[in-house]
């Protein structure tokens, strides 16, 4: 378990959908994590997200920006630290961060509700038969204070998407639906291509995101145990259908990993 787990890096499956250039130009800008690569993005973006490789659900992220006189950064949620140079900034990441390897990204100007941003999970299981299909829609958003939008983590909220789409771009049920259908359109191209990375999986979290233009981004293609309790509340439908899925798909079908 702890093998076929390991292939779950966030740098090998950036690399493995970066080869692809449908979705190369949706993914941000990522290196592996080095006092060389943060001095690069630095200079570059000012603003960056640093992630470990083998953590999910929002553990350990975080956000470095740069001020007038030096640096700052959050890991997860709270106050901001200072470093006064980028040789402090990456001792202090490696402190707080431990001996796990990371990968850095560039922080994409997302849109924002009450100026807090929020990503999008689209999310995709397999029926009786083994196909994939789509499950439901969902926008979380992250907590006050917080650089993840994991609800739990990040002390955040699910919102449903047109709520989310009117309240942050104040776009009409016309565009909402247009938007709904391209991420949809692109979460079943993820996770078809999914199948040629060496992980079996049948659910799956696709988190995307959406700038202050309009553009689409891939954050995350989560494989491994996706949350289904963001859906309860918001979309008793959605959640309902997952439900379905997941119960059907265990009943017939003995491989989950």
């Amino acid at each position: 378990m702890a093998n076929k787990l390991a292939r779950l890096s966030k740098w090998k499956m950036h690399r493995f959908y970066a080869k692809k250039p449908a979705f190369a130009k949706h993914l941000p800008h990522s290196a592996s994590f080095s006092s060389r690569s943060l001095a690069k993005f630095m200079k570059k973006y000012k603003n960056v997200y640093i992630k470990a490789t083998h953590q999910h659900t929002g553990r350990g992220i975080i956000k470095a920006w740069k001020i007038n006189r030096g640096y700052r950064f959050i890991k997860v949620r709270g106050r901001a630290r200072f470093s006064p140079t980028i040789k402090h900034l990456y001792k202090k990441i490696r402190k707080v961060g431990g001996s796990r390897s990371y990968i850095i990204q560039r922080t994409i100007k997302l849109a924002r509700i009450n100026g807090r941003t929020f990503d999008i999970r689209v999310m995709m299981m397999r029926n009786r038969r083994r196909k994939w299909k789509y499950a439901g829609i969902i926008a979380k958003v992250s907590g006050s204070g917080s650089v993840v939008s994991n609800v739990l983590r990040g002390r955040g909220y699910a919102l449903g998407l047109k709520k989310a789409l009117k309240k942050s771009l104040n776009w009409n049920a016309t565009k909402s639906a247009k938007i709904k259908k391209q991420l949809i359109r692109l979460s079943k191209k993820i996770i078809r291509y999914s199948d040629k990375y060496p992980f079996y999986s049948y659910q799956s979290g696709i988190d995307l995101a959406i700038d202050k233009k309009g553009r689409i981004w891939i954050i995350e293609v989560n494989l491994h145990n996706p949350s289904h309790g963001l859906f309860k509340d918001k979309d008793k439908k959605a959640y309902k259908r997952i439900g379905h899925l997941y119960s059907s798909y265990r009943r017939h079908n003995k491989r989950v990993i």
